[in-house]
């Protein structure tokens, strides 16, 4: 028995030393691991620390990894090396000038004898670069520009400047402006031409500051050195222009004058324009009245001469008077002008000063007066109807008081009664007739009854003839009174 307890506290014994000396195993582990994690990181710290220091030693004459300066990369480049660079660039260096229609041309820094000129520029860029700083730096934009101060002969250059192509008059397109034309149908915008002319003190500014700044190449077009036109086919005033051209040239009238037709086409209308102060067109009354006068020369009839078939049956020609179509020139163009500028179209009448019966012939159409001086009598028609048929005595011509004739006078007025005055040369009055029926047609010459003659006809004229006037028999002259209008023609022949 003993025995046996013996061996289970032996046992027993052995199993507790063994946990003790794993307990004892795992302690000694973790100090061992733990000892190994403080080696490893302060292996890291260090090697970061050395890291650190090393890049911060390396930068401190170099420039940060994607370091651009007037966009040449000088990445990891000490400032001596840079310069060296710039210096070599110098002696090196030319300035590729982009123009219009894709032609180029270079300046380059021996012909304007370029030098570089160290003016701490690269310097002052490095000590923005803080090295101790790097880790946030590195990661922040490092573009930059600077003026590269460079010495070079300014008559060179200006010389170089002068002598390129581009700078040729010659070989310079003046920019045109948009503009309105008329392409014979209508009017259109011919848009604007932009021309390959420099703003030459500008162009040469430019290539100043790009040889400044040590600039390889320089585009005049993005730097807006060319000359621009002043008006585009886009400006508002151009399209307004050519709108009312459009509509006050599309007009289409014609102007009857009874006897033709006048056409006022497109190229009248056009030539007619003139253009305001304020850039809006009107037609111009000095350019269209002489139009209106050739056509009143070619139409109007009034005192030209013209035929006459007589009462009797023949036919006299008549080549004096007042009768007929004239047209009142200021007040036809006038109306034309009214008609132009409210944009009508269609026909319309000319204004008439005088007018005649019809457009026809001689103008007479049935109603006028018919005088014979050498018959002594006179007929009055209407509408074709011979109202008076009457013996008359006319103006006694062997005293000088001939009744004009040979032509077609136009009846100026009527009055009932009337008195007749006649003046002497001096201005004195000479007789005063009272009178029934008065109906003058040339001047002082009218159609009258007078009372106290008894008889008319025949060859009274020629000793007991009036001053001039018709004298009428009373009945017969207040027939034609009656009957008559103003504007009736008077033949007398």
């Amino acid at each position: 028995m003993n025995n046996k307890k013996s061996s289970k506290q032996k046992l027993k014994n052995l199993k507790k030393a063994d946990q003790r000396i794993k307990k004892e195993q795992r302690g000694n582990n973790k100090k061992k691991n733990a000892k190994i994690l403080w080696g490893v990181t302060g292996g890291i710290a260090t090697c970061l620390l050395l890291g650190y220091v090393s890049l911060s030693v390396y930068y401190q004459e170099r420039f940060y990894p994607g370091t651009e300066i007037n966009d040449q990369s000088y990445g990891g480049k000490k400032v001596k090396a840079v310069k060296e660079i710039m210096k070599k660039n110098s002696t090196d260096y030319s300035l590729t000038i982009k123009e219009k229609e894709d032609k180029s041309e270079i300046i380059s820094g021996t012909a304007i004898k370029l030098q570089y000129k160290d003016d701490k520029s690269l310097d002052k860029v490095k000590d923005k670069q803080n090295s101790w700083l790097w880790p946030i730096q590195i990661f922040q934009d490092k573009n930059y520009t600077i003026s590269v101060e460079h010495s070079y002969d300014k008559a060179s250059f200006e010389q170089a400047v002068n002598q390129l192509v581009c700078m040729q008059d010659d070989y310079m397109t003046l920019p045109q402006d948009a503009k309105v034309e008329d392409d014979g149908t209508t009017y259109q915008i011919v848009p604007e031409v932009e021309g390959t002319a420099l703003d030459k003190e500008k162009t040469i500014e430019v290539l100043k500051n790009a040889v400044d700044e040590g600039k390889t190449e320089v585009s005049l077009m993005e730097e807006d050195c060319y000359l621009k036109p002043a008006i585009l086919q886009s400006d508002e005033g151009l399209v307004a222009e050519a709108e009312q051209l459009n509509k006050i040239t599309s007009s289409q009238i014609t102007v009857n004058f009874g006897s033709g037709i006048e056409t006022i086409t497109r190229d009248m209308l056009k030539s007619w324009l003139a253009k305001g102060e304020d850039g809006t067109y009107t037609f111009d009354v000095n350019l269209v009245k002489p139009v209106v006068i050739g056509w009143s020369e070619k139409y109007n009839t009034y005192g030209k001469p013209r035929d006459f078939q007589t009462t009797g049956g023949g036919t006299v020609h008549l080549t004096t008077g007042d009768y007929g179509w004239r047209v009142w020139q200021d007040k036809t163009t006038d109306a034309i002008i009214a008609a132009l500028n409210a944009g009508q179209s269609g026909e319309i009448e000319p204004i008439w000063l005088y007018k005649a019966q019809t457009h026809e012939g001689n103008d007479i159409n049935g109603t006028y007066v018919e005088i014979s001086i050498d018959q002594q009598r006179m007929w009055f028609y209407k509408n074709g109807t011979c109202l008076v048929d009457t013996p008359v005595v006319t103006g006694n011509p062997n005293k000088g008081h001939g009744t004009p004739k040979g032509g077609v006078w136009r009846l100026k007025d009527k009055a009932s009664p009337f008195t007749l005055v006649g003046k002497k040369p001096d201005g004195s009055t000479e007789y005063e007739e009272p009178v029934n029926y008065w109906m003058p047609f040339n001047g002082g010459i009218g159609i009258h009854d007078l009372t106290k003659r008894n008889s008319y006809g025949g060859g009274i004229y020629l000793t007991n003839g009036s001053h001039g006037c018709v004298n009428t028999p009373l009945d017969h002259v207040r027939t034609i009174y009656e009957n008559i209008e103003v504007n009736t023609p008077i033949i007398v022949y």
